[in-house]
């Protein structure tokens, strides 16, 4: 920290795991911490699976008496909740395993970490776009809205005349609509 960042790792908060002490021997107070970090991720995943599979099963039969229209939603509202279950895992999980089981491998890696803290900020814009990809409604209004506004401004780029001053062009409502 103090050659790449010049910080002293006691002046800023943070979590290290130190695998090797000075010796080059293991440490196994960190090791278990890292086993124990390992066991409560896999607990909360062996969660998720099952509730996931439960909720399927539970679905599949409830959704009969539904007409075909309310069961593709249901449906759709399935895959978009499995989706924001593994968005997070994808975006924020996965790279935190990576930093906490990397030390073990006594690398000298200089990794981007400005990548995994990226992907953090990119998580709740992924759960909003799960929801209006998948769900079919959803996909067609903003279909539509994007169809509309690249219109208006095809009408809007087309009306200037090349060879002259731009001049602003004011258009109707029901050109937009259209």
């Amino acid at each position: 920290m103090i050659q790449k960042f010049s910080l002293d790792f006691s002046d800023i908060s943070g979590f290290a795991l130190v695998a090797y002490d000075t010796n080059g021997f293991i440490r196994w107070r960190n090791v278990c911490c890292t086993i124990n970090m390992t066991f409560i991720m896999m607990f909360q995943y062996s969660i998720i699976l099952y509730c996931a599979v439960r909720m399927y099963f539970e679905m599949e039969s409830k959704v009969q008496i539904l007409s075909p229209s309310l069961r593709n939603l249901h449906r759709q509202f399935y895959k978009t909740l499995l989706l924001q279950v593994v968005t997070p895992t994808v975006t924020l999980f996965a790279p935190v395993s990576v930093l906490i089981y990397l030390p073990f491998f006594d690398l000298q890696l200089d990794l981007p970490f400005g990548i995994s803290t990226s992907a953090l900020g990119l998580y709740p814009a992924l759960d909003a776009l799960i929801v209006m990809y998948v769900v079919q409604d959803y996909r067609e209004a903003m279909n539509n809205t994007f169809k509309r506004v690249i219109n208006g401004l095809h009408i809007l780029i087309s009306s200037v005349d090349v060879g002259m001053t731009p001049t602003a062009t004011f258009r109707s409502p029901a050109v937009f609509n259209s």
